[in-house]
C-alpha cells in the first residue's frame, strides 16, 4: 500500500473502521483481496523479492540475507533494496571502520542493522533487544543463513537494568544502536547509566511520538560525546539500484521510487553521538551540534 493510501485511511474514520474489519479477515482471503486492490503495488513487491532472493541488493549491507516480517515484506522494501535510512550509509561505514568489539541494539526489529553489522565486522560481537517476541525466530533463522548466529545475542524487551547489564558484560568503548520509537528518551539517560558517557551512540530519535526527545538527549550527552545530527530525505529515482532492478525502474519509475518510502511521520532525525575518548567522526555526515 503507497503511504500517501495508508495516510487517507487513517484520516478517515470510516475507512479506519473498513480496514479493521479487513485485517479480522483470515489471511486466504485478505492475500486475493489486496492483489485486487493494488495489482501494481503487490506486483511491484513480488518482483522485488522474488529477483533478489531475499538478498539485501545494494547498499553497506548488500548480499546480507534478510527473513522479513509479513508487514516489512510488504511496506518497508527499502531493507531489501539497500535504501533504508540511506542517510546513516557513511555513519555505518564509519561505525564498521572504528571495528567495536561489541554493539549494543536495542530495537532489533527485522535484524537489519544486527546481521547487517554482525556480517561486515567478523570480529565484533552482537547484544540484541528486541520487545515483539515474533520477530525473534526470523532473526534468529535469518543470522543461521548469513553465518553470524555464533555471535549475535538475542534478548526481549530492554529496560535500564538490561542496558546497564549489556554495558558491564561489554565494557567501556562499545557502540549502542537505539531505534525504539519513542523508547529512547527514557532509557538513555547518564544519570541513571553511568556508563552510557563511555560509548557511542546512533540514535533515531521520536519528537512526533515522545515531545523534546532529542533535545533532552542532546542536553544529556553534550558535555561527553560529539554529537551530529542527521536529517532524513526524500528519496529520488536516483535512489534506486537500477542497476540491479533495471525492468522496475524502466517500467514503473514511480513505483519504484514509492517502495523506498520508509513511511514516516514528519521529519526523521537521528543523533550519531561519539564518546570524547573515540573522536574523530568525519564531518561528512552531518554538521555538528552547538554545545
Amino acid at each position: 500500500m503507497r503511504h500517501a493510501t495508508w495516510t487517507a485511511i487513517e484520516g478517515n474514520s470510516l475507512a479506519m473502521e473498513a480496514y479493521r474489519a479487513y485485517r479480522r479477515l483470515p489471511g486466504f482471503v485478505r492475500t486475493p483481496a489486496r492483489w485486487l486492490v493494488a495489482p501494481r503495488w503487490n506486483a511491484a513487491c513480488a518482483y522485488v523479492v522474488g529477483r533478489s532472493g531475499g538478498r539485501v541488493v545494494d547498499g553497506p549491507f548488500e548480499g546480507m540475507k534478510l527473513q522479513l516480517s509479513a508487514v516489512s515484506s510488504r511496506h518497508l522494501l527499502g531493507y531489501i533494496l539497500g535504501t533504508q535510512e540511506l542517510e546513516l550509509h557513511g555513519v555505518v561505514e564509519d561505525i564498521i571502520a572504528r571495528g567495536y568489539g561489541h554493539i549494543i541494539n536495542v530495537g532489533v526489529a527485522d535484524g537489519y542493522y544486527a546481521i547487517g553489522f554482525a556480517r561486515r565486522m567478523p570480529a565484533t560481537r552482537i547484544i540484541g533487544f528486541e520487545g515483539l517476541p515474533e520477530h525473534h525466530p526470523l532473526v534468529r533463522s535469518a543470522a543461521e543463513e548469513n553465518g553470524v548466529s555464533d555471535r549475535i545475542v538475542l534478548r526481549g524487551f530492554c529496560e535500564t537494568r538490561d542496558l546497564d547489564r549489556a554495558l558491564d558484560e561489554t565494557g567501556p568503548g562499545s557502540l549502542i544502536l537505539c531505534d525504539i520509537e519513542g523508547g529512547e528518551k527514557a532509557l538513555l539517560d547518564p544519570s541513571l547509566t553511568p556508563a552510557l558517557a563511555h560509548a557511542d551512540l546512533l540514535v533515531e530519535t521520536h519528537d512526533d511520538l515522545v515531545a523534546g526527545c532529542t533535545r533532552t538527549l542532546i542536553q544529556r550527552f553534550e558535555k561527553t560525546h560529539d554529537i551530529l545530527s542527521i536529517f532524513a530525505e526524500p528519496r529520488t529515482a536516483a535512489d534506486f539500484p537500477s542497476e540491479k532492478l533495471p525492468a522496475l525502474a524502466k517500467l514503473a519509475p514511480a513505483t519504484a521510487v514509492e517502495l523506498m518510502n520508509e513511511r514516516r511521520t514528519g521529519v526523521q532525525e537521528w543523533l550519531y553521538m561519539t564518546a570524547h575518548a573515540r573522536a574523530g567522526v568525519a564531518d561528512s555526515y552531518g554538521e555538528p551540534m552547538p554545545s
